[in-house]
């Protein structure tokens, strides 16, 4: 009898002793996330913010991979297929972007958790728009939203004070102010405006600026949402093409901008003063004070070309948060998306100088500051409704049409014909 108790008892410990291995690997979740955060400056931003979710969630470990927002773009559709893709992505908007992968049925639908957390009412539901796609993925601007955003943009005009200082310029409160200023600076041995094309989408934030500077928001919007009776062939896509090319003709970008690549040589063209003015996205605000410090640069919005009190401009919010289809953690993936673009993740964002989606407290901007001036441009456009868009949203070739425009290739009348053929013939 003694042994047969002695017996039990020692597999009773023998089986206490085995690891309850099955058990804890179940309790272990991995969230695959990917992002285009791919700077240096942003890493510790980003893993500040992971840190805060791990530490909120026992047993989850986050796996970010970052890509380049074209990088990313390719990948996407593949990886979201994938079972063992991401779960929270960053989707470009757009009906060749976003509206595909909602097409592919490779995004969940976010208005559920859109209700849960009130993402409603972080930014207007004007901005919102732009991550929301119908069923069939042919148009943006309606339907269900399939993202949300924590960076707000603002294209503009990023400029050298010391160098308007030197050669008696002030910020133009008019185009042709502006345009005046061009010539001038160019005598002074500056390239004017710092420009670099040989990726392509360099081109739609150029051209495009200029496009909204002579256009009114209903036309853009028009074209972008797909709204009936839209059309590219308007006076002001004309005018601007022209204006476009007769800038390019007079000398007025960067020498070779074809070949020159965006984020490294147009940036050190800028960063080492060998030209006046980027006409650049707010997100480069990180890099340039990084180089150059906060008051050395100062950002001001394109004037209207028609004579608009608050100048119409190319911005809105940055790539969305969005959620595969098939992830099987889509609660705990709306969780993280609720951390990041909180007022938590704002707060992070201003402190690397990037323009948070949220509202930023106007009183704790210094004054004669680049960061200052950033938030001013995106209070002044968003207020104003004057927020504009990205061309290739809509119409996925516009890079290249704006590279056959800048080259010679076409006519400006040519190219808007090419863009409204190709508007005519999306689905």
């Amino acid at each position: 009898m003694m042994k047969k108790q002695l017996l039990m008892l020692f597999v009773v410990f023998a089986l206490l002793a085995i690891p309850l291995l099955p058990t804890a690997a179940q309790d272990q979740v991995t969230l695959v996330v990917w992002d285009n955060y791919v700077r240096d400056a942003e890493q510790a931003m980003i893993e500040t913010l992971h840190a805060q979710f791990e530490a909120a969630h026992p047993g989850v470990t986050i796996q970010r991979e970052s890509y380049e927002t074209s990088d990313l773009t390719t990948l996407l559709p593949r990886a979201l297929s994938d079972a063992g893709g991401p779960d929270v992505a960053m989707i470009n908007q757009g009906v060749a972007n976003m509206g595909a992968l909602v097409a592919a049925n490779l995004l969940l639908p976010l208005n559920d958790y859109a209700d849960q957390y009130d993402w409603w009412s972080r930014y207007g539901m004007g901005l919102h728009a732009r991550n929301s796609v119908v069923a069939d993925g042919s148009r943006i601007g309606s339907g269900d939203l399939y993202g949300v955003s924590n960076i707000a943009e603002v294209v503009a005009i990023f400029y050298h004070k010391d160098v308007f200082e030197e050669l008696g310029l002030s910020i133009p409160t008019t185009f042709d102010e502006f345009e005046a200023m061009l010539p001038a600076i160019k005598e002074a041995d500056y390239t004017p405006i710092t420009f670099g094309n040989l990726d392509a989408w360099p081109g739609i934030h150029t051209y495009g600026a200029v496009l909204h500077s002579y256009s009114t928001p209903q036309q853009i919007d028009d074209v972008i949402f797909g709204n009936e009776g839209a059309t590219f062939d308007f006076e002001g896509a004309h005018l601007s093409a022209a204006k476009f090319k007769e800038w390019i003709d007079a000398g007025y970008f960067s020498n070779g901008f074809e070949g020159m690549d965006n984020d490294v040589a147009a940036f050190g063209e800028f960063a080492n003063k060998e030209s006046a003015m980027w006409l650049a996205g707010s997100w480069n605000s990180g890099p340039i004070i990084a180089s150059l410090g906060e008051e050395a640069v100062g950002f001001f919005l394109l004037p209207s070309a028609i004579g608009a009190e608050t100048p119409y401009t190319i911005g809105g919010i940055g790539l969305g948060y969005g959620i595969r289809a098939t992830s099987e953690n889509p609660d705990l993936a709306a969780e993280y998306i609720d951390l990041m673009t909180s007022s938590d993740a704002a707060a992070l964002l201003f402190e690397n100088d990037y323009l948070p989606a949220v509202a930023v407290d106007p009183s704790v901007l210094t004054e004669g500051t680049l960061t200052a001036d950033l938030v001013n441009a995106w209070n002044t456009i968003s207020s104003g409704n004057a927020v504009g868009h990205y061309l290739d949203w809509t119409l996925p070739d516009a890079g290249a049409r704006i590279q056959e425009l800048a080259g010679g290739v076409v006519t400006p009348d040519e190219f808007v014909a090419n863009m409204e053929a190709d508007y005519m013939a999306l689905p």
